[in-house]
C-alpha cells in the first residue's frame, strides 16, 4: 500500500476512506436505484473496497465520495491490459459548486498513477 497526502484547498480535504465513512456515504445516496451499484445495498456497501474510495470534506464535514474499481481488458478495449473505471462521484447538493468534484477526480488519478494505471475510464447515467 502507498501514501498519498490528503488534499486540502481552502478548507476542503479529500483523503482516503475509512469504514466509519460508509454511514455518511449511506445517508446521502438516498433511495435504492441500481442493483449493480456498490452503494445501493447496505450489505453490499459494507464489502465497498476502501482503497478504491475517496472522501472529500469541508472543515471536517462530509462533502462527498468517489468510488473506482480496477479492471483488466475492457470488452470495449481490450488491448487494453489494465484499467480503472470511476465508477461514482457524489457531492453533497450544499456543497456543488465549489469544484469538489473535480478535486475528487483529480485526488483519485494521482492515485491511480502511482498505482501505474494509465487508462481511466468514467461513465454517467
Amino acid at each position: 500500500m502507498f501514501a498519498v497526502e490528503p488534499m486540502k484547498s481552502a478548507d476542503t480535504v479529500v483523503r482516503s476512506s475509512t469504514k466509519d465513512d460508509l454511514e455518511s456515504i449511506a445517508s446521502h445516496y438516498g433511495p435504492l436505484d441500481n442493483l449493480g451499484d456498490p452503494f445501493c445495498q447496505p450489505s453490499t456497501t459494507q464489502k465497498v473496497r476502501l482503497e478504491w474510495l475517496v472522501i472529500a470534506e469541508i472543515g471536517g464535514e462530509y462533502a462527498g465520495f468517489l468510488y473506482w474499481h480496477l479492471g483488466q481488458k475492457p470488452f470495449f478495449a481490450p488491448e487494453i491490459a489494465r484499467f480503472a473505471h470511476i465508477r461514482e462521484v457524489q457531492v453533497l447538493e450544499k456543497f456543488q459548486g465549489r469544484g469538489i468534484g473535480r478535486k475528487l477526480v483529480n485526488h483519485a488519478i494521482a492515485r491511480l498513477r502511482a498505482l501505474a494505471v494509465t487508462d481511466v475510464f468514467l461513465s454517467h447515467s
